[in-house]
């Protein structure tokens, strides 16, 4: 496969947009998956069945 100018400017734009496209879903959800992942751990132990019953809903 010989790399042409063509087929560098194919290659830059397919990084562009894969990297549009990940930063789009991280900013989409950031609020949601932060949030999430930081209640996983629970303070105190008596706070584990309420994060069950809160993953349940």
């Amino acid at each position: 496969m010989e790399l042409t100018i063509e087929n560098l400017i194919k290659i830059i734009i397919g990084v562009l947009v894969f990297v549009v496209v990940v930063l789009g879903i991280y900013f989409f959800f950031k609020e949601d998956l932060i949030d999430f992942f930081n209640n996983l751990v629970p303070d105190k132990p008596k706070d584990a069945p309420e994060l069950i019953l809160s993953l349940l809903k």
